[in-house]
């Protein structure tokens, strides 16, 4: 397994505090099955700003003590860029790490206030050879509320990665239900722990693919082979996204409908 979202690298942001640290959490990612760890540190405008550079050097350095320590798993480079007008701008000028210096970038949102420049960033980074990646969308109270929001965006070619752990409702039932609901209409593509230690949002990619396989069959492999193509740079396959159609809304509707026709 690779798992495309972590915060392994230790000192950097809300992660993981030090190498000792970053040691157990790899052997117990490594003793779950996890092959690949992408490094994917906090890149926000105060605080967490990791140059390319910087990264791949504390990437190599912590490679070096899982090589001594006899650990296989391997660390690649990124980041979990929160989104900002200039996003574009900073990847011109080479301060944001994409995921494995490929053309996909793993891009956070606000928890609750939807930015209104969400689609010309988006534009600019297509137009520039990026792919955008949106993290952990079911987290999103307006995702939660209109998860066609990310139909809008999956149809443009834009991507999402989702928390192993919402669909084990680490992150509460609301998180979960929507977890699921994306899962079945195709609106993420990637699963990733977005793992912080043993203790906190530990790793759980494990059981969230036996999550995933529990609904929708075979269709899982393409989460796997989708991570692959991304550290590689390649294409993921695809699967066309559903329009969400709420079973409540459509009852809405019946009833509105009806009274139209009743009182004109």
């Amino acid at each position: 397994m690779i798992d495309l979202h972590t915060h392994i690298l230790p000192g950097v942001d809300d992660g993981v505090g030090d190498v000792e640290e970053a040691l157990l959490v790899a052997n117990e990612a490594e003793n779950q099955g996890v092959t690949k760890l992408v490094a994917t540190p906090h890149y926000v405008g105060e605080g967490f700003q990791l140059t390319p550079g910087e990264t791949k050097k504390r990437v190599k350095d912590l490679q070096q003590v899982f090589k001594q320590e006899g650990l296989g798993i391997e660390v690649l480079p990124g980041a979990e860029v929160y989104i900002t007008p200039d996003l574009g701008k900073k990847l011109e000028n080479g301060l944001v790490s994409t995921i494995n210096d490929s053309r996909y970038l793993l891009v956070e949102f606000p928890m609750e206030k939807r930015p209104s420049y969400i689609n010309e960033v988006f534009y600019d980074l297509k137009v520039m050879g990026y792919t955008p990646i949106i993290s952990h969308p079911e987290r999103y109270g307006y995702i939660r509320k209109n998860p066609n929001l990310l139909y809008n965006w999956i149809e443009d070619g834009i991507y999402a990665q989702l928390n192993a752990g919402s669909l084990l409702g680490k992150f509460g039932n609301r998180v979960k239900n929507t977890a699921e609901t994306l899962v079945k209409y195709n609106l993420v593509q990637f699963i990733g722990s977005d793992l912080h230690s043993n203790q906190r949002r530990s790793q759980c990619l494990e059981e969230g693919f036996k999550r995933l396989r529990s609904l929708i069959g075979k269709r899982t492999e393409r989460y796997m082979e989708n991570a692959k193509r991304v550290i590689n740079d390649h294409e993921i396959e695809f699967i066309e996204p559903q329009r969400y159609r709420s079973s409540e809304g459509s009852i809405k509707n019946f009833f509105a409908n009806g009274l139209k026709k009743v009182f004109g």
